[in-house]
């Protein structure tokens, strides 16, 4: 009878302390929104808000000439349904000061609604209704948005298929989520930089390669994007001298991007030409990295004498609350 009440609290604890957020760090959430004032509603394709603790973190809006800077909204109530998985924010009301140049700014809430639910895709709802400052009409602002999972490792480069190199700790953001009856994937290719190449020191940027189907053929989901249009700033710096310091346009040549899973970690393979360039590069990120959240610790990547919190970091002894040994949850007081 013990051993069952104590699974019981370690259960709930644990349950209580996903609902609350306890111990990671900010989650992000991107999808599409939308901005309702009185007869006005801007639909926006994507957007981001941020979930820590019992706190929730819009995006900057913009309505006509009024811009309402990012705003944090703190101790935020919610609840825990254990049978689904979802976390619920009833509604409630909010008040929060924010300082835009110089100048306090008051935003009342008149409701925020929402749901946190731990589904395929870990998917966020979120209305939020409310006035900002002295404008004369309240703004609703909803979305529905999916988990940005962070992957972080090493980069193997190769210029032509003859010269090979090596860019350390670099982080692909992936976001998964449903489209009709197919499921897609956003992919953020990060910037990064490599030293000593055949064209110098080189600094390649970031960009977001959208809509990755699932490809039998290839074995993952894959994308030809040499027809989206994207561009990538592409530096080169060699003995002093910039040979190539501009954003370039991505639709000549092999421009394509490959994601496999291997159990909980990733493997992405992203080929492409910028400009002109006569080099196809193409990067291999390993996919055996650090992945942040909860649900991506493995228990065969931890040692018994090693503890981590709800985020996937590595704790002391002296932390209080949800610790993870050896692959299973534990309340440390």
């Amino acid at each position: 009878m013990k051993k069952i009440f104590a699974l019981l609290f370690l259960t709930t604890a644990v349950l209580t302390a996903t609902a609350q957020g306890a111990g990671h760090a900010a989650m992000k959430f991107s999808g599409k929104s939308t901005i309702e004032a009185p007869g006005v509603t801007i639909p926006l394709e994507t957007d981001t808000v941020m979930y820590s603790g019992s706190d929730i973190t819009l995006p900057e809006m913009r309505y006509n000439n009024f811009v309402i800077p990012s705003f944090t909204i703190h101790n935020v109530e919610m609840s825990m349904d254990m049978s689904t998985m979802t976390v619920t924010f009833p509604d409630q009301q909010f008040m929060e000061k924010i300082t835009v140049e110089g100048v306090q700014k008051t935003i009342t809430g008149a409701s925020l609604t929402g749901t946190y639910t731990h589904d395929a895709f870990n998917t966020f709802r979120l209305t939020v209704k409310f006035m900002y400052g002295a404008m004369p009409m309240p703004l609703t602002y909803s979305i529905t948005a999916y988990y940005i999972k962070d992957y972080k490792d090493k980069l193997d480069v190769s210029i032509g298929d003859i010269y090979n190199y090596t860019a350390a700790n670099v982080t692909y953001s992936v976001r998964t989520y449903p489209e009709g009856d197919n499921t897609l994937l956003d992919v953020q290719v990060p910037s990064y930089e490599l030293s000593g190449t055949l064209l110098g020191n080189l600094t390649i940027g970031s960009y977001i390669v959208k809509g990755l189907k699932m490809d039998t053929e290839k074995g993952g989901y894959y994308r030809d994007y040499a027809a989206d249009e994207l561009t990538m700033h592409f530096k080169a710096e060699k003995d002093g001298v910039v040979g190539m310091d501009d954003d370039y346009a991505m639709t000549q040549g092999d421009n394509n991007i490959l994601v496999t899973y291997e159990g909980k970690n990733i493997k992405v393979t992203n080929a492409f030409h910028p400009g002109k360039m006569p080099f196809q590069i193409v990067s291999t990120f390993p996919g055996v990295g650090e992945v942040a959240g909860i649900q991506q610790v493995n228990s065969s990547q931890m040692t018994v004498d090693k503890c981590y919190n709800l985020a996937g970091q590595r704790t002391t002894g002296s932390y209080k609350g949800i610790i993870i040994k050896g692959g299973k949850k534990y309340y440390q007081r």
